[in-house]
């Protein structure tokens, strides 16, 4: 038996400490086995934080008129900042309205174990959509987050985490249908005209061109004033909110305000009738006093 010294047993047991104290914080990677033989799995325990998803585009309830669509994506881990903890994202993918199954985007796995695949705590994505169907959809974001707690170089502990993100959009590719009211071939004797339409949805802007003049904008029915009397027409528009444009067709109609009777005429006339009155009651007064 080989005795140690007193400052021989100083440094063996300063030695070992230093030791456990860098393994008792070293992670544990269970995607290559665990690297520590003497560490013990524990269970799962609860996590210390989510996974944060964050969609940019599109903004919720945004209307669209296109059946292609682009939206893109940032996950990211809220690390903690505790010590021997361990975090990474395992899996993203979405599921939709018009879908039938679940679409990963991002999964972590080890297929050599040979190398290990180094783990991401944050995710960017831009996800090309096309032929989405017509009508209001939801699309749901889901991210999970895995890792590992090691209180020990004996012991360690899983959990998991999971959250997602919904989007609502519309795809619109269908124009508004407008039509105008009762003024198709119609003669009107004033030169103030209503100018009444309906749309078929909500819009978001409309206007109408007079006789191939300049476009003006209205939100809704109007009077055209100060027409003058002549043939006329008039097209209605109108954008949704998706950003098609719908039109009417163009309206024909004829304005005839009757010409007012000449008041100078009259005031003349008058005047004539009262002078031939007067000269006639002269006449007769002279007479009779003769």
């Amino acid at each position: 038996m080989v005795l140690l010294n007193r400052k021989t047993w100083a440094l063996t047991i300063i030695l070992i400490l230093s030791f456990s104290a860098v393994a008792g914080t070293q992670f544990i990677d269970l995607t290559t086995a665990n690297p520590v033989s003497s560490s013990v799995y524990k269970g799962e325990i609860s996590p210390p934080s989510k996974p944060a998803i964050t969609i940019s585009f599109p903004k919720n309830n945004t209307s669209f008129k296109t059946n292609s669509l682009s939206l893109f994506l940032n996950v990211s881990i809220r690390k903690t900042t505790k010590q021997n903890y361990q975090e990474w994202l395992s899996r993203v993918y979405y599921s939709s309205d018009w879908l039938q199954e679940d679409t990963y985007v991002y999964e972590y796995y080890n297929p050599d174990p040979d190398y290990i695949r180094p783990k991401i705590t944050e995710f960017y994505y831009r996800l090309n959509l096309t032929e989405i169907p017509e009508g209001v959809h939801k699309i749901t974001f889901h991210a999970v987050e895995r890792g590992f707690y090691c209180p020990s170089l004996l012991e360690y502990y899983g959990f998991s985490a999971n959250d997602s993100s919904v989007v609502v959009f519309t795809i619109d590719t269908t124009p508004p249908s407008v039509s105008v009211l009762s003024l198709e071939n119609m003669r009107f004797n004033s030169s103030d005209v209503p100018l009444n339409f309906v749309v078929n949805q909500p819009f978001e802007k409309a206007s109408y061109v007079l006789d191939g003049q300049q476009n003006v904008t209205i939100t809704g029915n109007i009077t055209l004033t100060g027409l003058p009397n002549g043939d006329h027409n008039v097209t209605v528009y109108a954008i949704d909110e998706a950003g098609n444009t719908g039109v009417s067709e163009t309206i024909y109609f004829n304005v005839n305000v009757p010409e007012p009777f000449p008041t100078a005429l009259i005031i003349a006339a008058s005047v004539a009738s009262a002078a031939i009155i007067t000269a006639g009651l002269v006449f007769y007064f002279k007479k009779r006093k003769h």
